[in-house]
């Protein structure tokens, strides 16, 4: 769902607990993973609600 609201998928090696906590701003991400999210790094948060 969370690709959906972002219209980009996340890294292939997260586990959707990690996606869910970073995507939702509830946990940042460490240097490695905001590289591995690209373009979609500045995005994040994503708002829900």
């Amino acid at each position: 769902m969370l690709e959906e609201i972002a219209g980009a998928a996340f890294p292939g090696t997260w586990s959707d607990p990690d996606a869910l906590l970073i995507g939702t701003g509830r946990r940042r991400p460490t240097d490695a993973e905001r590289t591995a999210l690209g373009d979609l790094a500045p995005r994040l948060p994503l708002i829900l609600g």
